[in-house]
């Protein structure tokens, strides 16, 4: 699977197809009703079609008449043998000393009731809930709602935090609303692909197979990435530079644009304000400045000093910077190259900048594009609003017109929701690890093996006066070897719900088949526990 996997992803990046193992070939050609979904693996949101036989997933095809025009990856090729995988988790488990013993539903839930509202009595910000990018919607809604409605406490949180926080900070804090504004189609308009921090060839390799599609009807390429990645083999430029200093070469590419008169006046006078950050707080300091500040604050990125800085060669910053202004459409893309960092926000900002400054927006081919790494990071945490500052739809917990608005739809009295945010996903695990935290409800993520600096909140986690529940479909995990309660999960197409991906499309799975062993959709479970 690895051989063929980088195979694949290396004939992907010279733009050739590989055919399917036969093993894969054989059960497409073998089952009994295809039914239509969507991958469960990555941000792209790539239209499938679900092989079922004998009650059982037997084969995955990509959907031609989807965005994704029938091509999957081979993430998404190999969906079937994720569903009965040898630790595919199928009965309660609790733990008993260090071993784990099963128990019936009746058992878990009444214990799970007891122990988060005995939790709740003494004290309702005791309580929290860690959610994912991964969930459906559904799960992420419904959560949302009963901790912030009914429960009164905000501290309520998932994985996006970790990977798409600076991105949606980037986006509302340069347009005021989350989520890119541009869609997939835009890329059959581009003639400039700058793509930066983002291994497309691996990461999202149907999208990256659409864009070497463009290059060969005249697209050029600029890829900005420390590596020379697969990716980077098709890119007319490859811009080379010091992990952590291409914020230089943007704010460098923006002087160029300037000073060359690149930029569209005409768009930057109409549709344009400029601010800057006096102090980053918490909460930020911003003031606003005005073009001729603007220029000034670029003086000092010129692309011999940025090249000082990053190692970038400046004739290149300059060669990127007129390729990126003079093209009839550029569709800037980038992923956790620059979300996973200090900076992310910024660096965000000044991709967005680039296309605010040259007028690369607002038309088909022109649009600044952050790529999703979670199937519905969008859809179910972003729009959903589960994260612990967030209502859904971009509502604030801190606005007390958006705490209303939730309040009046929910059929809540007024001032229920509390206005203070709570715990955000690191403060959360070291909150449980103090024992501020009593109670905690993982759902659909493996925290134990993915929070950065992970041993201190493994240890969190083991804590002997806390109570840890986590929903899983697989055991062990990094994480359900931790808890004290362990639920089975139904997985993907073994119950029904909603993804939102990258480009805000909505898109419905059907249940294909029935979850393994006891396993049971989130959604249900949660609902039992709630009432």
């Amino acid at each position: 699977l690895l051989k063929y996997s980088a195979a694949l992803a290396a004939a992907s990046a010279i733009g050739l197809d590989l055919a399917l193992p036969k093993e894969l070939m054989a059960a497409e050609a073998d089952v009994e009703k295809w039914i239509k979904s969507v991958c469960r693996y990555c941000g792209a949101g790539c239209g499938v079609y679900v092989g079922v036989k004998g009650g059982k997933v037997a084969a995955v095809k990509g959907d031609k008449d989807n965005w994704n025009k029938g091509f999957i990856c081979l993430k998404g090729n190999f969906l079937p043998p994720i569903m009965t995988a040898q630790d595919r988790l199928k009965t309660p488990l609790l733990r008993k000393g260090n071993d784990f013993v099963k128990i019936s539903w009746k058992e878990a839930m009444d214990l799970m009731v007891d122990k988060f509202a005995s939790a709740y009595k003494a004290d309702p910000q005791s309580l929290a809930f860690y959610g994912s990018g991964q969930a459906y919607t559904e799960e992420s809604y419904f959560m949302n709602k009963f901790f912030k409605g009914g429960l009164g406490t905000n501290n309520i949180d998932g994985n996006p935090r970790l990977c798409m926080a600076s991105a949606a900070v980037g986006y509302v804090s340069t347009f005021g609303k989350d989520e890119p504004m541009g869609s997939y189609d835009d890329m059959y308009h581009a003639d400039c692909f700058f793509i930066v921090g983002s291994n497309m060839a691996e990461a999202h390799p149907v999208i990256f197979r659409i864009v070497n599609e463009q290059k060969k009807r005249g697209a050029k390429i600029i890829m900005v990435d420390p590596r020379k990645t697969l990716s980077a083999k098709i890119a007319d430029m490859h811009m080379s530079f010091i992990p952590g200093n291409d914020l230089a070469i943007l704010n460098a590419m923006a002087h160029v644009i300037v000073k060359e008169n690149l930029h569209s006046k005409e768009y930057v006078e109409k549709y344009t304000v400029f601010k800057k950050m006096v102090d980053p707080g918490p909460p930020p300091k911003i003031e606003k400045v005005n073009w001729e500040e603007y220029v000034k604050f670029l003086d000092e990125y010129t692309p011999e000093a940025a090249e000082k800085i990053s190692g970038c060669p400046k004739d290149d910053i300059i060669k990127a910077a007129r390729m990126f202004a003079q093209s009839k459409a550029t569709m800037s893309f980038w992923c956790m190259g620059l979300n996973q960092r200090t900076r992310g926000v910024w660096v965000n900002n000044l991709m967005h900048n680039l296309h605010l400054l040259t007028g690369q927006i607002n038309r088909p081919g022109a649009t600044s594009f952050s790529l999703t790494g979670q199937p519905n990071a969008c859809g179910g945490v972003r729009d959903g609003g589960l994260l612990s500052h967030l209502l859904p739809y971009g509502r604030l917990i801190a606005n007390e017109k958006d705490r209303e608005e939730m309040e009046k739809f929910w059929g809540l009295p007024a001032g229920r929701i509390q206005p203070k945010p709570g715990l955000t996903a690191v403060e959360m695990f070291r909150a449980f690890g103090k024992g501020e935290l009593k109670a905690l409800w993982i759902a659909c993520t493996n925290p134990g093996q993915s929070l950065p600096n992970v041993d201190a909140y493994r240890k969190a986690m083991e804590g002997k006066d806390t109570f840890l529940v986590v929903s899983e479909a697989y055991h062990p995990t990094k994480t359900s070897e931790l808890a004290d309660l362990v639920l089975p999960a139904a997985l993907w197409v073994e119950k029904e719900g909603t993804y939102g991906q990258s480009e805000r499309r909505y898109q419905f799975l059907e249940k294909a088949v029935n979850p393994a062993g006891e396993a049971r959709p989130d959604l249900e479970v949660m609902i039992e526990f709630a009432n």
